[in-house]
């Protein structure tokens, strides 16, 4: 007769308390005697019957392997996994901050910040799948939001190596239907191209508050997840630039040949959209530039003089015209009377012979040759 588990531990992990719960399982804070730390536990039922039990055992056991060899600044880290009578269970890193989801129900994202969430989850994404697994669940309450802007991916629950099964022995698919690619919901093979799907649903939603594929039950949104064509997304807010509107159109193609065929091509796509935002926003809403004010001294007339040049290089990415006002050098060449504001004497001949070297020796070296053949005429 197995022995009986203690309440307060599973495994060699002593829980202090409940994070949440989902359909397969409880996600406990645990500490870690032998390395003295605090995880996220996540534990899921085996269950009684034999064949349910291999089934949910084979799931959970290939996540963690798979998941294990995930090592990535934007990919929650997992440290243990294993079993323990009706449970097995699997240590991560417990994260401090909250998930998109419920960032997105506080209110609206600004565009930029949901392109730099976008990005940083196509960045883990990339290093996912160059390591053979693909997430296939992809959605807001997977994406956690840390302190000072960084993003981690959690739960690849139902992440796959490429050879591996594609469906349950049920052949239920697996995933959320709102967020799921059209070649994911129909029940068909997926591979990396199905996630880049998902985060495009996703910043779809980021970016219009809108809920791309919704409907009332699995069957409409499947539908909808393979006949609807959405609005560019700078419909609903004109400040998204056309190569955001790009990017999503793309990562929403419903045939995966069109799709983005890798996550770090759209990553590559995202920061080129996010230097391209950064340039465009006002200068009051960038980190740690703040704009310069001069104060300028007054000229002839009463009016401003240029600033000094160290003053124009301050923000040496905005063109000239952008930081120099040339109204008042306009206003000065307006003004009558200004003999220095008359248009230059054409310089002359002489005068050039005289100033310029080159002008100077060529008319020397004519003279040179005029006078020596002279000489020889007279001779």
């Amino acid at each position: 007769m197995a022995k009986k588990r203690k309440e307060d531990r599973i495994g060699r992990y002593r829980i202090l308390g409940e994070l949440g719960r989902g359909a397969m399982g409880v996600v406990y804070k645990a500490e870690d005697p032998s390395l003295d730390r605090i995880v996220a536990l996540k534990t899921i039922r085996l269950g009684d019957e034999v064949e349910g039990r291999k089934e949910y055992e084979r799931r959970f056991m290939l996540e963690a392997k798979a998941a294990g060899k995930l090592t990535h600044p934007n990919i929650v880290t997992i440290f243990d996994f294993g079993e323990e009578e009706d449970l097995a269970y699997m240590a991560m890193e417990l994260l401090e901050g909250s998930d998109l989801r419920t960032r997105m129900r506080k209110g609206e994202i600004p565009a930029m910040e949901a392109v730099e969430i976008a990005l940083q989850v196509a960045d883990g994404l990339g290093f996912a799948h160059e390591t053979g697994v693909v997430h296939r669940d992809i959605k807001p309450g997977n994406i956690m939001l840390l302190e000072r802007g960084a993003v981690k991916i959690m739960d690849f629950g139902i992440a796959r190596m490429r050879h591996a099964d594609h469906k349950t022995s049920t052949g239920m698919v697996l995933g959320t239907p709102r967020y799921m690619s059209p070649e994911q919901i129909g029940g068909e093979p997926v591979d990396q191209r199905s996630d880049i799907f998902s985060l495009g649903t996703v910043l779809y939603e980021m970016l219009t508050r809108t809920m791309l594929f919704a409907g009332d039950d699995v069957n409409q949104i499947a539908h909808n997840v393979a006949n609807a064509e959405p609005a560019p997304p700078s419909r609903s807010n004109a400040e998204i630039p056309q190569i955001v509107d790009f990017i999503v159109a793309r990562a929403l193609k419903k045939d995966p040949a069109v799709r983005y065929q890798d996550a770090y091509e759209m990553a590559a796509d995202l920061r080129d959209a996010l230097a391209e935002m950064r340039g465009r926003a006002p200068a009051r809403e960038r980190d740690a530039e703040a704009t310069h004010t001069q104060k300028l001294e007054l000229g002839a007339g009463n009016l401003p003089l240029a600033p000094a040049a160290n003053a124009i290089a301050r923000d040496t990415r905005l063109p000239l015209s952008r930081v120099f006002d040339s109204e008042a050098a306009l206003e000065r060449l307006a003004l009558p009377g200004k003999r220095e504001l008359l248009a230059p004497r054409r310089v002359g001949l002489f005068r050039r012979i005289l100033r310029d070297r080159w002008p100077r020796r060529l008319f020397a070296a004519a003279a040179a040759a005029a006078c020596f053949g002279g000489l020889i005429a007279l001779g």
